[in-house]
């Protein structure tokens, strides 16, 4: 077989590599938790794909602002319906009392709420890159 013969080759496989297995397209996907107008920091957002999908996942920040990750490599999510749910993190400072919680025991309750994706009640469906998403927690 030649050299050129490889570097074709080479060239016709490189996109199905790029492109990954079923290729899978994430969009950007960024938001922001509240609650009673304040932000939820130190939260754990969910979107699980309705579909079975793998879910992407984002921590909010003390403004209660998360940015969607797919994977540790890979930012943003899948397009389509998902429901969401949240999981108060706690950290490491607050584990070892170095550092007050980040949210009150009433805003914990609030949070654990809304922890399981079946009875959450939060749905929000991702349908651009760069897509915004406000939840806001009764």
């Amino acid at each position: 077989m030649t050299t050129r013969f490889f570097w074709c080759l080479a060239v016709l496989t490189l996109p199905l590599a790029a492109g990954g297995c079923g290729g899978q397209r994430l969009v950007s996907v960024s938001g922001r938790v509240t609650h009673q107008g304040r932000p939820v920091p130190s939260t754990l957002v969910t979107f699980q794909p309705d579909d079975g999908g793998r879910p992407s996942k984002g921590v909010t920040d003390d403004d209660g602002r998360f940015t969607l990750r797919y994977s540790r490599t890979e930012a943003g999510a899948s397009r389509g319906r998902c429901a969401v749910f949240l999981t108060y993190v706690v950290s490491n400072e607050e584990e070892l009392r170095q550092a007050p919680p980040k949210a009150s025991k009433e805003l914990k309750a609030v949070i654990a709420r809304y922890g399981d994706p079946a009875k959450s009640g939060l749905h929000h469906e991702i349908t651009k890159d760069g897509q915004f998403i406000e939840i806001t927690l009764e």
